[in-house]
């Protein structure tokens, strides 16, 4: 499994709630569709006293607390508290003097530039290990510079999956988007190995999170527990 977002392919049966193009149209919904598995990458590892801390600092984060959209970013990274008992998080943060253009996000899903990428203003990737040891679902909480970037990184995941090639993932049924926010997606794939993923993408005022899992209803609860944080953020901060 990538150690962040996305071996990037999109559902047959995408859940798009809250998702319009820039005609105010939804965008259509994808068909089988796959994509390449190169895709975002973590950046240098950090030691381990900087992904401590940024741990630290995302699971006291009081997201009704938050006064910019960086620091809404960090509330809504993914916590251990998002997962079943025993699994733990691992924080990637970006090395120092790392400049955030340089760790994409989204930018080369199926080949597709994202505009939105230009507009990232911080990023939080964090990766979830379960009781085993064995990392099972990565993550990313993202800033942007404002509420339209954001949102437009949504439409864009959405458009990008649509152009995949359709000769590597089998595409299932979604998951409900029910207790998401109002701007998210939601998609499930089986890989040729037999494995099942599943992509959760949602979007509040300037911040995104993006999941995947290899365990659907992990993946999804974590989705839910993250919209319940965003839920909180005020809008002041967040352009919202």
């Amino acid at each position: 499994m990538r150690r962040l977002l996305l071996p990037l392919a999109v559902a047959t049966a995408l859940t798009l709630t809250g998702c319009t193009g820039s005609d105010g149209d939804s965008p259509p919904a994808a068909g089988s569709s796959a994509g390449p598995t190169a895709g975002p990458t973590a950046g240098p590892t950090a030691e381990p006293s900087a992904a401590d801390a940024a741990e630290a600092a995302a699971a006291a984060a009081d997201p009704a607390a938050v006064r910019d959209p960086a620091q809404a970013a960090v509330a809504i990274a993914l916590r251990a508290t998002d997962l079943p008992a025993g699994w733990t998080v691992q924080a990637n943060p970006l090395g120092e003097g790392t400049a955030i253009a340089d760790n994409p996000s989204l930018d080369g899903i199926c080949d597709q530039r994202f505009g939105s990428e230009a507009h990232r203003t911080s990023k939080q990737p964090v990766v979830a290990v379960d009781p085993a040891g064995a990392a099972q679902l990565s993550s990313e909480a993202i800033s942007y510079d404002t509420a339209d970037a954001a949102s437009s990184a949504v439409r864009e995941l959405v458009a990008a999956f649509s152009s995949c090639p359709p000769d590597t993932y089998t595409f299932q049924p979604a998951p409900s988007a029910e207790g998401l926010a109002a701007m998210s997606v939601v998609f499930q794939y089986q890989l040729a190995d037999g494995t099942v993923q599943v992509v959760v993408a949602q979007a509040v005022g300037q911040v995104l999170s993006v999941l995947i899992g290899d365990a659907p209803d992990t993946t999804t609860a974590a989705g839910r527990a993250i919209a319940a944080r965003m839920s909180a953020l005020p809008a002041a901060a967040i352009g919202g």
